[in-house]
């Protein structure tokens, strides 16, 4: 499975990145830290499976779901937050899942096999 990931929290991301590289399901993990870098990526390459974080500085991760759903349509998205507060809006963008931080291989794994 190929797998992107976007936080624009420098500590965050590297811990992110680090549980998603150790989950068995995700072949291939590319993460970003700028939306901009995150964008151009998505519109040149197939992604299965996208890890949202959903409050940055540049960007909300809802928006960003939507574009990255007009880009490719068939790409799931997981949200990943510190706060319960934005799930049911998450879900209203077709989101597959939502986990809080700090997430665990464990948790991810078990989002992965439900989609």
């Amino acid at each position: 499975m190929r797998a992107v990931l976007i936080d624009d929290d420098a500590l965050c991301l590297e811990i992110e990145a680090t549980v998603l590289q150790n989950v068995e399901m995700i072949d291939e993990l590319h993460a970003f830290q700028s939306v901009n870098d995150f964008i151009s990526y998505i519109c040149e390459e197939q992604v299965d499976v996208a890890f949202l974080d959903i409050l940055m500085d540049d960007a909300d991760g809802i928006s960003l779901a939507m574009e990255l759903k007009r880009i490719q349509p068939k790409c799931k998205i997981i949200f990943v937050s510190s706060s319960r507060e934005f799930a049911l809006e998450a879900f209203q963008v077709y989101a597959s899942g939502y986990l809080l931080k700090p997430m665990t291989e464990d948790e991810v794994t078990s989002v992965l096999s439900n989609i």
